[in-house]
């Protein structure tokens, strides 16, 4: 059986957070990827301005060599959670390659909360992982990450997509910069002119 048809995007099948109910009108942004020199701190500017505070999925390579920014995340309010060492796809990486790449010792070793790159994971790992973790999933991804993508269609995509309780996906890297940091803002003005709050995880 291949590697595909035990994953998926993010898999249905696996506990974890995708979308938190019952909260009312609460939404959670998170960023993946980082921390990122530049990138995460002008993200940090933004969510300072407006009083936001939201969820850190960062990668150990990332983190252990920018411990400052990592500290500054924690520092502000925000969480921080674990996506990896250094962010490898299990589609095209073998399996004992991706679990040692994801329990490499790093500044983001004693986190709590997990996020798997792409959303993708054997059930095996898994079944070993959750051992440690609170799985963390996501119910809206917003494609910063798409530079075809302008930031009017990402905001298009975001207004349709979020609802209470929406766990939403950003992405604090080089690649994005261009698009999170034109969006985010817009998108938090967005969600507090619809009376929403910002929680974290």
């Amino acid at each position: 059986m291949s590697i595909s048809l035990f994953t998926r995007f993010p898999n249905p099948f696996l506990k974890g957070i995708r979308r938190v109910k019952g909260v009312g009108k609460v939404v959670y942004i998170t960023f993946d990827d980082g921390p990122t020199p530049d990138v995460t701190e002008q993200i940090l500017e933004v969510l300072d301005k407006y009083s936001v505070k939201a969820s850190f999925f960062c990668c150990g390579q990332n983190a252990d060599a920018n411990p400052g920014l990592l500290k500054k995340i924690a520092d502000e309010g925000h969480t921080i959670g674990y996506h990896s060492y250094s962010h490898k796809d299990i589609l095209k990486t073998k399996p004992s390659e991706w679990i040692a790449d994801v329990e490499r010792k790093s500044a983001l070793s004693d986190v709590k909360l997990f996020r798997p790159p792409y959303g993708r994971i054997l059930f095996r790992h898994y079944r070993r992982l959750k051992l440690k973790y609170k799985f963390v999933f996501w119910d809206v991804m917003s494609y910063d990450y798409d530079v075809t993508r302008s930031p009017e269609s990402i905001m298009s995509l975001l207004e349709k997509s979020v609802r209470e309780g929406s766990v939403v996906v950003f992405h604090d890297k080089g690649k994005c910069k261009e698009n999170t940091l034109a969006v985010l803002p817009q998108f938090i003005e967005l969600m507090k002119s619809k009376g929403y709050s910002f929680g974290v995880l």
